[in-house]
């Protein structure tokens, strides 16, 4: 495995904030990713900022449920972990091959 790769592995199962290249932030459950840096996410919840036409500077931010999602990794900017993941029993881990 790569480092990247490695670097991105040890956030799985993380609940992480994306940002993607439209402004949208995306909030939810890091579950995959792949050599081109597409990613997964599960309970994935959309915040995005609506400009009011009367003000010039205020600002209403509207979030939405999507769920299940998989977003391309070129539209991604940022990826930033927002809470560890839950413990418990852990999951079998599967070994590429």
């Amino acid at each position: 495995m790569s480092g990247r790769n490695t670097r991105m592995a040890q956030w799985l199962d993380y609940r992480v904030r994306v940002t993607i290249s439209d402004q949208r932030m995306l909030v939810g459950t890091f579950m995959a990713f792949d050599k081109y840096m597409n990613v997964v996410l599960a309970d994935c919840e959309e915040f995005r900022k609506i400009k009011s036409k009367g003000r010039k500077d205020d600002e209403k931010e509207v979030k939405r449920t999507l769920g299940f999602v998989v977003l391309r990794g070129e539209t991604i900017v940022t990826l930033m972990a927002e809470a560890p993941p839950p413990s418990g029993p852990k999951k079998p881990e599967i070994q590429p091959g």
